[in-house]
């Protein structure tokens, strides 16, 4: 073999080997995880078209109806579990990403129109989830807390979803019932420039990664058995 065959054939093998690398699994037999990259397709609508599906599409004149969540983990170190220690060491962790549920979401017919908008709709989820992340993150300096995500996940994710639903809300009436001209591009445009401003907050291979296998995967982790509930019905209750 010479020198440029050798040279030739490393190269290939390097190239073979990063993309092997970089290769992040986003879907399992129940849901579509959110990267830059997933597209929403009519083959992940699974859920049998049943009397529900079909009354719930006719009664909002839809073809297709999805179910997007956050779906969220939190791992705390092991350390935080011992009555020995005074101190508990380590921050917890939270492992968060937006899902397409392909088992709750049914279709009836294919709609190009309503399909981008389910799109839409779940990048909606990830602006909301990079938003649930950077306000964690705040409350951790903030407080300067090691358990950050065991004590106001839940609270602050409520807020969040309930954002999510009421943008979702806006975006049904505009683009599929009032059918506004350049409304889709507008919020397009709006929920992209949303992304771009707190990019650095972005769903990671790693957290899919984890709510996939269904285990922590850093050592002396264990996940969360309970977390706190939502406070702010608490502070009301």
């Amino acid at each position: 073999m010479n020198f440029k065959t050798f040279i030739f054939i490393l190269i290939i093998v390097a190239k073979s080997s990063a993309t092997a690398q970089n290769h992040v699994e986003t879907e399992d037999k129940d849901n579509l995880y959110w990267q830059p990259n997933v597209e929403i397709d009519y083959s992940h609508f699974q859920s049998e078209s049943d009397a529900d599906c079909i009354n719930y599409n006719e009664k909002y004149g839809l073809k297709m109806s999805a179910n997007i969540q956050l779906l969220g983990i939190v791992d705390i170190p092991k350390s935080h579990l011992s009555r020995k220690i005074k101190k508990r060491t380590g921050n917890d962790k939270l492992y968060l990403a937006p899902i397409f549920c392909k088992n709750c979401s049914c279709i009836l017919s294919e709609d190009s129109t309503e399909l981008v908008v389910y799109q839409l709709l779940f990048d909606v989820a990830e602006m909301c989830a990079r938003g649930l992340r950077k306000e964690l993150i705040e409350t951790q300096q903030e407080m300067n807390i090691n358990n950050v995500n065991a004590m106001f996940y839940t609270t602050i994710k409520n807020r969040w979803d309930e954002r999510m639903r009421g943008t979702w809300a806006s975006i049904y009436q505009d683009v599929l019932i009032q059918k506004k001209d350049s409304a889709y591009i507008e919020w397009r445009k709006l929920v992209d420039e949303m992304l771009e401003k707190n990019k650095d907050f972005a769903t990671q291979p790693y957290e899919i990664e984890r709510l996939i296998l269904g285990e922590p995967v850093e050592d002396g982790y264990v996940e969360a058995k309970t977390i706190i509930g939502d406070l702010k019905n608490n502070e009301e209750n």
